[in-house]
């Protein structure tokens, strides 16, 4: 008898500098942010993570986390996994790193979350200019 696949629903998607696997099997965040700030324009972002979280569902899943440009067609990086739920109570996270990533110029990007080829959610990701400001 086969069982029934049931698609998983995004419980969360977290932004953040890194993550880290501590002893105990707990995850640490470092450094959450919903902005990117940048005095100048390109500018290259090191390092940052995306972090989310499935539940709900049943079978075997492809997820797809993308970031798109301003226009939310433009993919920009893309990264897969594959992931099994064997009970609907189960969760399942996923992290993926961005490297070294280029915003060429202020605007609204977006983190877009795919399971099985269908958008989940899409995220906003603003990245503005910020101008110096002097200390007296």
């Amino acid at each position: 008898m086969t069982e029934k696949k049931t698609k998983p629903s995004l419980v969360l998607t977290i932004l953040c500098d890194d993550v880290r696997q501590e002893l105990g099997g707990k995850i640490s965040l470092m450094g959450l942010f919903e902005t990117i700030n940048a005095p100048s324009f390109p500018t290259m972002h090191p390092r940052f993570a995306v972090m989310n979280e499935w539940s709900g569902g049943r079978g075997e899943f492809t997820s797809v986390v993308r970031l798109l440009a301003p226009d939310q067609s433009t993919v920009l990086s893309e990264s897969s996994t594959r992931f099994t739920l064997f009970q609907e109570a189960q969760r399942h996270r996923e992290i993926s790193f961005r490297l070294n990533t280029t915003f060429k110029s202020p605007g609204t990007y977006w983190v877009e979350m795919l399971i099985d080829g269908s958008r989940a959610a899409i995220v906003p990701l603003p990245v503005q200019q910020v101008h110096p400001q002097t200390v007296h």
